[in-house]
């Protein structure tokens, strides 16, 4: 086979022949490459993957939480700027994370790279083991999206001969490496739960040391119009480097054209993300989706600011087991779990079953049975609007908790001035303070009271302690402590009224006053 190659198209994978790509990759035969090539900004939390001679890749955990294996994250991607709504308008996408966290109750996640793949990464995996330079730290541009997707097969086909210990499984099935959907990369460069909602969707995650420290943008006060080594610059709340700016970077998706609120049936190119170093400041926006059309009136295109990132995640069906776990999630789906008793077929999907079973006309069947499946979307989006419903409201239930235990912190305080050595003159003031505040502390019992009532009534048990356990996890993830055991009190209390049990607001503020000072 007869190739020539240039500076910036490498030998493979088109131009290596069969038996060349059968021998097997160089292991880390050579000593371990330095920290700032694989990791120049380590942190104790990162999960780090082994590479052919000596290397290593980075990655970052991003945590979903969830309450069972088919229970995925809306989220709303996209932006409101005008200039771009033909490919960027805001719509609603769904993530979810496969592999489960055996220490983390309802918590699940996938790994995406801390960092872009470098040039000494890529060439890692090509048969020879390069050399070390500094230039190697720079990420891996002017490559086609079908050379990025070859890379990830070779680096997983690698890790499962040579370190399938080190990756991590689900129902004992290792996980692969591939590109990042469109959703995943967003997510994950937007904060994840990391951040809450009205961060998550702003034009890009919080900079409180300014946009030069997280950024390589056009301009010769950032990127100087070239590209930069990764890791020298800020993380997101993630802990990703470089994900606005630098490199764009492939996904996994085909590119479509937004049309209001949806993507467009027609897929295009490929879709890159992020901007790169060329995008002015104005332009960077973690909604930045453009798109990449591989061939052009020269062949090939290849861009010298498009590179890319890689996620470790498992198959949606690794296992037999699994399978098995999933049918039976999946039949739960469209369940009206209203928590009465239920007569025969009052359950719509049943009756429609039922309908469906006493007629023989086969046309009228198969519409019986495309109402039932309508009756099923129906139920199921339902029951995910009432899902986040349940986590709202315990949310505020939690909030007004927190608010009780600081209004009796001040009460105390109050109360310690007006008991204290004071003039009578002095104390007017604290006295009346300590009136309204007592007034203010019954008016928030009250309050909490009824949205305790109000969660018991409108959800059955088991949404509100999976959603109680997301919830924590969300809070975990925002590193908010103090919350978790109010969450569990809400829960309790809104379960107990449930089950016919009334609140005693004395019986809540003794429960209230045990959890006081608690930080976990």
């Amino acid at each position: 086979m007869n190739c020539v190659t240039t500076e910036l198209q490498r030998p493979w994978p088109r131009c290596l022949g069969a038996a060349a790509l059968a021998l097997p990759l160089l292991a880390a035969a050579q000593a371990p490459w330095p920290a700032q090539q694989s990791n120049p900004a380590a942190q104790p939390d990162d999960v780090v993957l082994p590479m052919p001679c000596g290397g290593a890749m980075a990655f970052r955990r991003v945590n979903i939480p969830s309450a069972d294996v088919l229970d995925d994250r809306r989220v709303e991607l996209g932006g409101p700027e005008p200039r771009f709504a033909y490919a960027e308008a805001s719509r609603n996408d769904y993530v979810g994370g496969g592999f489960s966290d055996p220490k983390v109750k309802h918590q699940r996640y996938y790994l995406i790279g801390k960092y872009e793949v470098t040039a000494l990464q890529y060439d890692a995996l090509s048969g020879t083991c390069p050399a070390v330079k500094p230039e190697s730290r720079l990420p891996k541009t002017a490559l086609t999206w079908t050379e990025a997707v070859y890379f990830s097969g070779r680096y997983g086909d690698w890790l499962a001969k040579n370190a399938a210990a080190k990756l991590p499984s689900e129902d004992g099935a290792p996980g692969f490496v591939r590109l990042p959907t469109e959703a995943e990369w967003e997510f994950a460069a937007r904060g994840g739960v990391a951040v809450d909602a009205a961060v998550f969707e702003q034009t890009m995650y919080p900079m409180p040391e300014g946009p030069q420290r997280h950024v390589w943008y056009a301009g010769t006060d950032s990127s100087n119009n070239e590209l930069n080594a990764v890791g020298l610059l800020k993380p997101n709340p993630l802990g990703l480097h470089d994900v606005l700016g630098n490199a764009g970077e492939f996904v996994l998706d085909a590119f479509r054209l937004n049309k209001h609120s949806r993507l467009h049936g027609q897929a295009g190119g490929y879709t890159v993300k992020g901007g790169d170093f060329r995008t002015a400041l104005g332009d960077i926006r973690a909604a930045a989706r453009t798109e990449y059309v591989p061939i052009d009136r020269n062949g090939e295109r290849r861009d010298k600011a498009t590179g890319f990132r890689l996620v470790v995640v498992p198959g949606s069906l690794p296992t037999p087991g699994r399978l098995q776990v999933v049918r039976a999630a999946w039949e739960k789906l469209p369940s009206s779990e209203s928590g009465a008793a239920a007569q025969a077929l009052a359950d719509p999907v049943k009756e429609v079953e039922a309908l469906s079973k006493a007629v023989s006309d086969p046309v009228l069947k198969k519409r019986i049975e495309g109402v039932g499946g309508v009756i099923k979307a129906n139920i199921q989006t339902r029951n995910e609007q009432r899902d986040r419903s349940a986590k709202s409201e315990i949310r505020v239930g939690s909030y007004l908790a927190r608010k009780v235990l600081e209004d009796r912190q001040k009460i105390r305080s109050l109360e310690s001035i007006v008991a204290g050595p004071l003039p009578d003159n002095l104390k007017a003031e604290p006295r009346k303070n300590l009136a309204s505040s007592k007034e203010a502390l019954d008016a928030t019992l009250n309050y909490m009271i009824d949205t305790l009532k109000q969660i018991g009534l409108d959800f059955p048990a088991p949404t509100t302690t999976a959603q109680g356990e997301i919830l924590k996890r969300e809070f975990e993830a925002r590193n908010v402590p103090g919350y978790g055991p109010l969450v569990d009190l809400v829960v309790r209390f809104s379960q107990g009224v449930r089950s016919g049990k009334p609140i005693d607001k004395t019986a809540l503020v003794a429960d209230l006053a045990k959890l006081e000072g608690t930080k976990k």
